[in-house]
This record gives C-alpha cells, sequence and structure tokens, in this order.
C-alpha cells in the first residue's frame, strides 16, 4: 500500500513540470504582403540584417508571410513562374503621410483550437493526478478486506471523470473567447490599415530595385533560390 502512495504523489508532483514544459520562444513577425508582392511572385528567400537566412511560411489567402528568425529588418527574394526576381525591404522606414504605401509589422494571432485543447489537457492532468492522489489516500486506510481499495478507486476514477467533463468545457469556453478575440483583432487591423498614416517611423513592405540591396544580402538570397 505504501507503494501506491508514492506512486499517487510522484504523479502529483510530476504534474506541474509536465504542465511548465512548453518551451519559452520568441513569437515570429508576420508581415502582411498585399499590394507590395505583385501578382504571380511567390517569396523564394529571406535574408535578415544579420545576413542570416530566416525560416518563412507563406499563406497566399492572407498573405501574410511569417519569419521565423527575428530581425530588426529583412530583404526578401521573390520569383515568378518565368524566373523574373523581385525583392521586397520589411523593415522601419520613415513615412511622410499617408500617400506613403505601408503595411504595419504584426503580431501573430493564438489559435483558438490549439487555446482551448491547452487548456483542456491542463484540467485533464490535475483531475487525473487527484484522482490518482484520492484512491492512494483511500486504499492506504484498507484493513485487509479490499472495500477501501475498491472505495479509493470507485472515488478516483469519478473524481478524475468529472474534473474531465469540466475541463473540456473549460478548454470549449476558452477556444471561443480567443476566435472572438481574433475577430475583433482583424478588424481593428483593417481599420488601422485604411486609416490615413501620421510622419512617424513604420513597419514597411514596399518592392525595391536590385541595385538597392546590399550584394553581400542579395548574394545570401541568390544562392539560397538556386540563382
Amino acid at each position: 500500500m505504501k507503494h501506491l502512495i508514492r506512486l499517487a504523489f510522484l504523479i502529483l508532483l510530476a504534474s506541474p513540470f509536465s504542465l511548465s514544459a512548453e518551451r519559452s520562444i520568441m513569437d515570429p513577425v508576420v508581415y502582411d504582403l498585399r499590394g507590395a508582392l505583385t501578382d504571380g511572385f511567390e517569396v523564394a528567400a529571406v535574408v535578415t540584417d544579420a545576413g542570416e537566412l530566416s525560416e518563412f511560411t507563406f499563406d497566399t489567402a492572407s498573405s501574410y508571410l511569417t519569419l521565423l528568425k527575428p530581425a530588426t529588418f529583412y530583404y526578401a527574394l521573390c520569383m515568378d513562374t518565368a524566373g523574373q526576381l523581385a525583392y521586397l525591404y520589411m523593415g522601419p522606414k520613415e513615412v511622410a503621410g499617408s500617400s506613403e504605401p505601408f503595411i504595419q509589422e504584426l503580431t501573430p494571432l493564438p489559435s483558438a483550437a490549439a487555446q482551448g485543447l491547452k487548456t483542456t489537457g491542463k484540467g485533464y492532468l490535475i483531475s487525473l493526478a487527484s484522482g490518482v492522489v484520492i484512491f492512494a489516500a483511500i486504499a492506504a486506510t484498507d484493513d485487509g478486506s479490499g472495500f477501501a481499495v475498491i472505495l479509493g478507486f470507485v472515488t478516483g476514477l469519478l473524481v478524475a471523470s468529472v474534473g474531465l467533463i469540466v475541463s473540456v468545457a473549460a478548454g470549449l469556453v476558452k477556444g471561443a473567447t480567443v476566435a472572438v478575440k481574433n475577430r475583433s483583432e482583424i478588424q481593428r487591423r483593417e481599420a488601422q490599415r485604411n486609416a490615413s498614416t501620421p510622419s512617424s517611423t513604420q513597419f514597411v513592405v514596399e518592392p525595391v530595385d536590385e541595385l538597392l540591396v546590399p550584394a553581400e544580402f542579395a548574394t545570401v538570397l541568390k544562392l539560397a533560390a538556386g540563382r
């Protein structure tokens, strides 16, 4: 019976560590390429201000370019099916009024599904650990008849089951809440995008001529794109 109690406490102690096991990483950088990327062109390579290539993903539906290596600014090499090249600059720039095109650097929106599953998972682990501890505590009082073991098992299973149901409900609520916040944030971004821009330093996305791209960056981009 002592082994049951030890196992229960080990599971209980391990739960907080499993909940905080997610690595804390820096968020990716997202740029909106609408109006900057010519139709028919795709992003082939991206280089940071440090001259290092950045992994990226591009959502053709929203024109959002997600860069996985944070930097002060970026240059992107774009290509079309005919092999023509085009370059984009992404980073800070002085803009002077709404006549200057600019696209604000964006923060990635959290996934409603992922946030809901995360909440459900945390609740499930806590309820499971609680059920095991209750089972072990009751079973430890058994006088040899086995009644306390059965009672502890049933009670622990009940606690874990109820906790799972509550966790699923909490996960659904969390996912719905995040989805509503995401829709509000998208609307806010659209309103900001359509508003006039005061003279200030903004994060921009704009086409640049190859001659304006520093030679060391252009070389890295072409090598990455096989040119």
